[in-house]
């Protein structure tokens, strides 16, 4: 079991609730909130999110990137999980995150059009999770991973649980879907800052790999400083424009609760700068504090979600 827990990676399940967290509370901010959906949207995304995870131990370990790398934390290039259970642990993950999309979809969208569409979505979903590390044109050995990220956990998740919830978008939830897009995105960056060094050995040519230390580091830079950004300015607008709302009394209390986020991701960037600086990890050990750093920013991100959800119960009601 503490293979298979290691396997999921829980670590990466708080970014995966955070889109749907963040469209959560804006449905709220417009007097729309559903648990139940919330509910089954978190664990359908969960599920998509341990999909994933399986899948780029099991794509990482038949392509030989695991082993030049020296990835003995990966379930199967330690020999702790056999390829064959892997296989199995993926049919039934991805079955349960069909499921629960399915039945979702079944209670709470109103029309067969809608259904289509929220379907064609679930379907990519599962074959993003899959096709990361899987297939002989796998996106995350192309530097398309950023892209698929940005996409899935910012306007899909985000936008997919508001007109779930509400029935219908607006430009402030798009405002928000891609400032959660943009930070969803600047946690895979660290990931592959990290592994720039193993995977030009492997030939897994990420957008950090494309780019090199000094414009990665930029790359990541504005992410987060954008996505922050974004969020904070979906909060502001008027929900039907893009224009600021009147009252400026929101905006400081905001910033006073936005605060310890607000040190935390400049914390987090200057230490992503000192780790840039340093000689690329290739041992387990060595990787340590640039996984301190993933963990770091995705509870932050869902910090900044949670601070979002307490404002609109706060200030909107």
């Amino acid at each position: 079991m503490k293979s298979w827990i290691q396997a999921f990676r829980l670590k990466t399940l708080p970014l995966a609730v955070s889109g749907i967290a963040l469209g959560a509370a804006l449905a709220g901010m417009h007097g729309k909130f559903s648990s139940i959906v919330f509910l089954l949207v978190s664990f359908t995304a969960v599920s998509l999110q341990i999909l994933s995870n399986l899948a780029n131990d099991y794509g990482d370990f038949i392509k030989g990137t695991d082993k030049a790398a020296n990835r003995t934390d990966r379930a199967l290039t330690s020999g702790s999980i056999a390829p064959q259970q892997m296989k199995t642990a993926l049919m039934v993950n991805g079955l349960v995150a069909l499921v629960l999309g399915l039945l979702l979809l079944y209670i709470y969208l109103p029309n067969l059009q809608s259904f289509g569409i929220f379907l064609a979505l679930g379907i990519l979903g599962i074959l993003a999770a899959l096709g990361y590390t899987l297939g002989k044109r796998a996106f995350g050995y192309s530097g398309l991973g950023d892209v698929v990220v940005f996409i899935f956990f910012g306007p899909v998740a985000v936008c997919g649980t508001f007109y779930l919830m509400a029935g219908i978008l607006m430009p402030q939830i798009w405002l928000a879907a891609m400032g959660m897009g943009l930070l969803s995105a600047a946690v895979l960056n660290v990931n592959n800052m990290r592994d720039t060094e193993t995977d030009n050995l492997s030939g897994k040519l990420t957008l950090a790999l494309r780019m090199g230390k000094r414009l990665s580091l930029m790359y990541h830079k504005a992410l987060v400083l954008l996505g922050f950004i974004f969020v904070f300015a979906s909060f502001l607008s008027e929900g039907g424009s893009l224009q600021i709302r009147p009252n400026l009394t929101e905006p400081m209390l905001l910033l006073l609760v936005y605060a310890p986020v607000i040190l935390l991701l400049t914390r987090h960037t200057n230490r992503v700068s000192e780790l840039n600086n340093q000689i690329a990890p290739t041992t387990p050990e060595a990787r340590v504090p640039w996984n301190a750093e993933l963990k770091n920013l995705s509870l932050t991100i869902l910090l900044l979600v949670t601070m979002y959800a307490l404002t609109v119960w706060l200030f909107v009601g």
